[in-house]
């Protein structure tokens, strides 16, 4: 299978320098740089040295990928951050368990053998909190539903209803993947710490979000496909 690697990007000027060229061409088939509008310099940087950059239409880290998977050829698409929280040696491991056939493989911060350099008290116990709401109510088995360093089929994908445009993106697609009973599996993997930018996700508005995201799922029945 064919795999495209999605580098979400939104004013990392600090850090693409630092974590794109860690990450071998030879690793995936295609990488496109997901642009949510940066005015810092960034999309400039990607392309002056040679990625593909796609400017979103609409902001949002969902919107993004809605965007992306429109273009892309890979049959795999990996969500990547360009903030410095991805380790880029993972993903030959991610790249490696999709093609075991899974529908999805969460690289994971909290499973045995991962470990993070950037949690805070309030953001592991909030991953803690909603990855157990994430396994009760639709049945899943995550250690780490949140986070956004994974990799899907595109076909499983588009089999499903996931519609959220902005960090929550990620754990909708947790949701619906193990309400719909496809193949999940994590990997460990180590976050870095970010550098430089100002992070996305403030906890209590990400919170709420996330809160209104699982109730919205908790009632939306899976679709149906002739």
């Amino acid at each position: 299978m064919k795999t495209t690697l999605a580098i979400l990007t939104l004013n990392e000027v600090e850090s693409v320098p630092l974590v794109l060229p860690k990450i071998r061409k030879e690793w995936v088939d295609e990488i496109i740089v997901v642009d949510g509008g940066s005015t810092d310099g960034t999309i400039e940087w990607c392309r002056e040295h040679g990625f593909r950059v796609l400017v979103q239409k609409k902001s949002g880290y969902g919107q993004g990928m809605r965007e992306c998977m429109e273009i892309a050829s890979g049959d795999v698409i990996m969500e990547f951050m360009s903030d410095g929280n991805c380790d880029p040696a993972a993903i030959p491991a991610l790249v490696a368990k999709a093609n075991e056939g899974y529908d999805l493989v969460i690289a994971s911060r909290y499973c045995a053998g991962g470990g993070s350099r950037d949690d805070t008290p309030v953001t592991r116990l909030g991953n803690w909190i909603f990855t157990t709401l994430i396994n009760i109510l639709f049945g899943g088995s995550y250690t780490d539903a949140m986070n956004g360093f994974r990799a899907y089929r595109k076909d499983s994908f588009f089999t499903l209803s996931i519609d959220e445009d902005g960090l929550t993106f990620p754990t909708q697609t947790s949701a619906q993947f193990a309400k719909a009973g496809l193949r999940i599996a994590e990997i460990p993997t180590h976050e870095p710490r970010r550098i430089g930018g100002v992070r996305k996700a403030k906890n209590f508005r990400t919170g709420l979000a996330l809160l209104r995201m699982i109730v919205k799922e908790m009632f939306r029945p899976l679709p149906t496909h002739s």
